[in-house]
Order: C-alpha cells, then sequence, then structure tokens
C-alpha cells in the first residue's frame, strides 16, 4: 500500500504541476496594441469663413480701432472653439507708428495634457501695398498673408472642439508680424515678426514647452505651393520630415514639395529659438515677381485669391498630424 500511495502522491504532482504551468501560461501579460483614432475631415469652407471675417473688418494693423475689434473677436471664437484664451499685450512701432498696442492671443485645448502641441500664425495686416503698382501707401486686405493660417486653426480648434483629441493643442496668433522693413544690409530685419520676439523673450504661459510646433503663413492662395523652408529644416527636421511624408501619403505631394526653398525670417525662427522646433508651412512658388507670390504685399491679397481646397488640404494635413500625434503614431 505504501508503494501505491507513493505513486499516486507522484500522479497527483505531475498533475498539480502540469496545470499550474498551464495557468501561468495563460496569464501571460497581453501585448498592448496601439490606440487608433480616427481623423477627423477638415471643412475648407469652415476656413474660408474664417478668413472672410477677418477681411470683413478691414485693416488689422496695430494701433487702429479695426485691429482692436477683429482682437475681440478672435478671443471670443477661440473661447467658443474650447480653448482657454489669454491675451498678451505689447508695444509695437514700425514705420512712422509708435508704441501702437499690439496682443499675442493664445488659446490652450487641454490645458493639463502634459503632451503638448504648438499652432500658430500671425493675425495682423500689412499698412503699405509696397510692392503694388498703385496705392502704395494704402493697407492691403491681408486675406492670405495673415487671414488664411488664422482661419485654418480656428477651423483646427472647431474640429478638435466636435472631435475631443487626447493631445494638448495650443493656438498663438502673433501680432505685429507684417509691418517690417528690408534693407540690403539687413539692419532692420528686426522689425518683423515683432509678436514672436516678444513671446520669446516673455513666454506666456511662463515656462512654457511643447514637442514641436507648426507654424501657417500664406496657407490659402490659389496655386499655392510649400517647399522645405530652410529654418525649418535646421531646426526642426524630423518634424518637417513627418508632415511632408504625411501629406504625400494623404495625396498632397503636389503642394507639399520635397525641395528647398531658402531661409525665411518668420515666426517659427523664434519660437524654435525659445526651445519649441517649430516648422513653417508656408507659400513659397518663387514665380517671376517674387519667391512669395505675385499677390505678396500688394492688393491682389484678397479673397478672389484665396482657394478653399488649398485651405482645405492644409487643413487636413495638420489636423492628421495631430491626431497621429494624440496616437503615438506621428
Amino acid at each position: 500500500m505504501r508503494s501505491i500511495k507513493t505513486l499516486h502522491l507522484f500522479i497527483s504532482v505531475l498533475v498539480f504541476s502540469f496545470l499550474f504551468n498551464s495557468c501561468k501560461e495563460e496569464a501571460k501579460p497581453v501585448v498592448k496594441t496601439q490606440k487608433r483614432v480616427d481623423i477627423p475631415s477638415f471643412d475648407g469652407q469652415g476656413a474660408y469663413n474664417y478668413v472672410q471675417k477677418q477681411v470683413d473688418f478691414g485693416v488689422r494693423v496695430p494701433g487702429t480701432d479695426s485691429h482692436k475689434a477683429c482682437k475681440e473677436w478672435l478671443v471670443k471664437e477661440l473661447e467658443s472653439n474650447g480653448a482657454e484664451v489669454s491675451v498678451q499685450e505689447f508695444k509695437a512701432s514700425f514705420f512712422d507708428v509708435k508704441d501702437a498696442d499690439a496682443f499675442n492671443i493664445i488659446g490652450q485645448i487641454n490645458p493639463d495634457h502634459k503632451n503638448r502641441v504648438l499652432l500658430a500664425a500671425h493675425w495682423d495686416s500689412r499698412l503699405l501695398a509696397d510692392k503694388d503698382d498703385e496705392d502704395q501707401n494704402k493697407p492691403i486686405d491681408g486675406a492670405d498673408d495673415g487671414g488664411s493660417g488664422v482661419g485654418v486653426l480656428l477651423q483646427i480648434a472647431k474640429t478638435i472642439k466636435e472631435n475631443p483629441i487626447d493631445l494638448g493643442v495650443d493656438i498663438i496668433f502673433f501680432d505685429a508680424e507684417d509691418n517690417g522693413e528690408d534693407t540690403d544690409d539687413g539692419s532692420k530685419t528686426l522689425t518683423w515678426c515683432l509678436g514672436s520676439q516678444y513671446w520669446m523673450r516673455n513666454k506666456q504661459p511662463k515656462n512654457y514647452k511643447a514637442k514641436f510646433g507648426i507654424l501657417l503663413d500664406m496657407v490659402g492662395s490659389k496655386g499655392a505651393k510649400f517647399p522645405l523652408e530652410g529654418y525649418s529644416t535646421r531646426f526642426a527636421k524630423a518634424y518637417q520630415d513627418k508632415i511632408w511624408t504625411l501629406a504625400g501619403r494623404m495625396g498632397y505631394g503636389d503642394l507639399f514639395m520635397k525641395e528647398n526653398k531658402g531661409f525665411i525670417t518668420d515666426d517659427h525662427v523664434y519660437v524654435s529659438q525659445a526651445g519649441i522646433p517649430m516648422v513653417d508651412i508656408i507659400n513659397l512658388p518663387g514665380d517671376e515677381k517674387s519667391v512669395f507670390g505675385h499677390y505678396h504685399h500688394t492688393h491682389d491679397d484678397n479673397m478672389n485669391n484665396i482657394d478653399k481646397n488649398t485651405l482645405r488640404i492644409v487643413g487636413q494635413v495638420v489636423t492628421a498630424a495631430l491626431y497621429k500625434e494624440s496616437e503615438g503614431s506621428f
């Protein structure tokens, strides 16, 4: 009997060991799959309407009543689209204008989220049509140069409100960008981008950080082309490559061309110097009249030059970049 009991015990141990190991196999941790999010479609008509609204205000030059009225509308529009908004006030001097009231408008979506992306555009328009053959001393509409980037970003804010995102998104409308003066020796180059220069020295929110940034400047004209801008390559090449590759995969490689087209001093330069690698999406068709396009700083920069499809494509690419970043696949 003793030997039989021993045999039974031995068999029991084997069975227990098999069952225990089988349970261990079943208890192996499940490998987490990457979360997937749906990328919402971007409404080009909505962006167009936002551009039209800005132009309807008239001159958006610091120091003018129409500029202040547009500022109040931008604040309310960002707030209505779910952003927490603050306004950074500073003084801007340009041409014969001294110490005009200027405003950087800052909207934060999901302000407590640790992973943040910065989107920006300038919202002021130019005081002079200095590249035009007529009425050079009159202000331009700035439909594309100023209006288009703001229009796309307002529509992106609306898109996020309707399609919540697991990401912190900050939108800054920089002021006093477009009233600088150029000289052959470069002595007045710092008269451009006054709003982003001020923000660089006085970050708001304080100690602000973001993983990367995207600047939109002149992103709505007919026949627009968006080549690789030089300072973006220098400061934010990895993100520039991702955006242009993404655009190509989405079928927009004809607009987002992987060609180098020089260095443009724009707001992204100062944001990058503040420690946030920023990419400039900017129309640089390089035609016979100007690297910026025939309408640049002329009265042709009006709503007749704005193309809803161009706005839609740029907005869709930036929207896709944001939602891919939120899922960890950008």
